[in-house]
């Protein structure tokens, strides 16, 4: 009797298997903070009982994101090129990339960076339409996704590790696939508390599960809703202290429930 069998898998799977080569968790430090929801809880039951569009956790997370970079240009940077010229970029544009899950056939969840451009420039009833045709969007009905799928599916293991990576060589194509310095996951929503990970992006903001936990609130212990909130970051391009501030504000954001969220 045998208790192991071997998985059949694709090219697919062996080139998303690769990919994972490109993450550098030594360059990377992580903060964390609990703080709560209530307010963005109490604004979009205002929205539901006005039976208007209840903007997703993701939708607010990625707006938060895009304020908070606005207002710390100079996180908007990425260290890109050949290895030995590497150059520190500044980017002007504030376009966020989100984790979707999707699958492979043997590899289930895994995540596709779709691009959201200029969150600060839709309304938040648009950016959370768009986050839902995203989960929906297919290889029919995605051209970008098609591509994405194609170049894992039909091209060489190694020469799609080229293709791919070849966005951390030039800024036009990390502009063009990658955004800005930013992106938002959220791999702990459905269940953890808070799942740290490490990407390419020097900006990773992430958040678990939005739910009531001991909250200390005017000096009293309540239950109450809370989301736990991420930030990691490239310590080769900020400092902890210059990190801490452009956290505190982005907790603060989301925090606040502030209403540039909900325009």
């Amino acid at each position: 009797m045998s208790y192991f069998s071997k998985v059949a898998t694709t090219n697919a799977e062996r080139t998303s298997w690769r990919m994972n080569n490109a993450l550098e968790p030594a360059h990377m430090v992580t903060m964390t903070s609990l703080v709560s929801a209530e307010n963005l809880h109490k604004k979009r039951e205002i929205l539901r009982s006005q039976g208007r569009v209840v903007p997703s956790y993701t939708a607010l997370v990625i707006r938060a994101v895009a304020i908070t970079v606005k207002h710390y240009p100079e996180a908007n940077r990425a260290i890109l090129g050949l290895p030995f010229f590497k150059q520190l970029y500044q980017f002007s544009n504030i376009d966020i990339c989100v984790a979707v899950e999707k699958s492979l056939p043997a590899l289930p969840g895994q995540a596709y960076a779709a691009l959201i451009t200029k969150p600060l420039e839709k309304s938040i009833d648009e950016i959370t339409i768009e986050l839902k045709k995203l989960v929906d969007s297919n290889e029919q009905n995605d051209p970008k996704y098609r591509l994405f799928m194609s170049i894992l599916k039909y091209v060489p293991t190694p020469l799609s590790n080229l293709i791919i990576n070849i966005t951390y060589l030039h800024p036009y194509f990390w502009l063009k696939y990658r955004g800005c310095a930013a992106w938002v996951n959220s791999p702990s929503k459905a269940g953890a508390d808070l799942v740290m990970t490490t990407w390419p992006w020097p900006l990773t903001f992430s958040f678990g599960k939005v739910e009531k936990r001991p909250l200390v609130i005017e000096d009293s212990v309540k239950a109450a809703l809370t989301i736990p909130l991420l930030l990691s970051f490239d310590r080769r391009i900020m400092g902890g202290g210059p990190a801490s501030r452009l956290f505190a504000k982005f907790t603060e954001i989301i925090e606040t429930g502030s209403d540039e969220l909900f325009y």
